[in-house]
């Protein structure tokens, strides 16, 4: 103990380097604390950030911010509303399909199990394919059970969404507006040594800036493309699967491994072994293949530049943390902590806390 005293003292005389740690914390435990309450506030965050640049763009095209920020945000609410009275009810009737023909698919797929095990029937015992087409018909009755009580039980969520609407725009709005103001308010509970704060909030907002930024558009061009590629190629879950694809992204590595299972599913389902269903799956296959090695590359070639065991490591401990919220923004959290990390070695490396401190103030 009497060996940890002078050590706890040199750590605890280097203020900076305590402020930026009791910052962390502080942000760690509203989200564990708060995280679902703070949900509305998080999305108006993700989104300002989104909109954001569009209004630095106008703003250096000499128009005035706040009108800049009105017609940006008018914009926004207007593209909001066209997808919700458009694209979400095509969306629901694309769902209500695909549960009302589960029992259907899953018959298909009991016979083709039959089919194959007829043919190779040295390899495949009977007894298994016959428990794995009962389990299929036994989970999709309990995935029916769960949407119709799903939507009985939706009532209270549908009005806290219907809040979430009308507040999440004016968060929008005021976060655009009052930036400055914002932030100026902020600073005034950090300690007047803050030089290692204001270097980390720099680096992380400009990353998790450009991040969100890039992600939102990656989103859009890749469910846009999916739907079109697989209308064109006549599938009639092609939007359904479009969004599944285009919310993917924001889960790396692991969104697309998961949502090509229903991809790959529903193709076969619709047209069996035929040439049609390889077309669908060379198409979902050449956008896949554009995403990973052209747009990926050009949007994020300087922005969270995280080794990928890292970003599936973020995503399984944030996800564990704050469930579907942390999955969503374990890159972010992981390029906070990643620089964080850059720091506290570059300035043990450079000397002393102590002198450290002084130097740079």
């Amino acid at each position: 103990m009497s060996h940890m005293k002078p050590w706890l003292e040199r750590q605890l005389a280097d203020t900076q380097m305590v402020a930026l740690l009791g910052s962390l914390a502080i942000i760690f435990g509203l989200l564990t604390l708060f995280g679902q309450m703070l949900a509305p506030l998080l999305a108006a965050i993700a989104l300002a950030y989104v909109l954001d640049g569009v209004v630095e763009l106008l703003c250096r095209c000499r128009v005035p911010r706040l009108l800049s920020i009105v017609l940006v945000a008018s914009s926004a609410v207007l593209i909001v509303l066209f997808t919700l009275l458009t694209v979400l009810p095509l969306l629901s009737e694309q769902a209500g399909k695909l549960i009302t023909q589960a029992p259907s698919l899953v018959e298909g797929l009991r016979k083709w199990l039959h089919s194959v095990q007829l043919q190779y029937a040295g390899w495949i015992n009977p007894d298994y394919v016959q428990q794995m087409a009962a389990m299929a018909v036994h989970k999709m009755q309990d995935w029916g059970g769960a949407l119709f009580s799903f939507s009985l039980a939706s009532i209270p969520g549908l009005i806290t969404l219907l809040v979430y609407v009308v507040l999440v725009p004016v968060l929008v709005f005021f976060l655009l507006k009052d930036k400055g103001a914002l932030i100026s308010w902020a600073q005034h509970f950090l300690p007047r040594e803050r030089t290692l704060v204001k270097r980390v909030w720099g680096e992380v907002d400009v990353q998790i800036g450009n991040y969100i930024r890039g992600k939102f558009w990656e989103m859009v061009i890749v469910g846009v493309v999916t739907w079109l590629a697989l209308f064109f190629c006549g599938h009639q879950y092609a939007l359904l699967l479009g969004a599944l694809t285009g919310l993917s992204v924001w889960v790396p590595f692991v969104g697309a491994a998961v949502v090509t299972v229903p991809v790959v599913a529903l193709s076969f389902f619709q047209w069996g072994m035929t040439d049609a269903t390889l077309y669908a799956l060379i198409a979902y296959g050449v956008v896949q293949l554009l995403d990973a090695n052209v747009l990926i590359p050009w949007m994020f070639s300087e922005v969270v530049n995280l080794h990928p065991i890292a970003i599936i490591v973020a995503i399984l401990v944030f996800g564990s943390f704050w469930g579907v919220l942390g999955v969503f923004i374990a890159i972010p959290m992981a390029a906070l902590v990643r620089s964080v990390l850059q720091v506290m070695m570059d300035r043990y490396e450079k000397g002393s806390p102590a002198t450290v401190s002084g130097g740079e103030d």
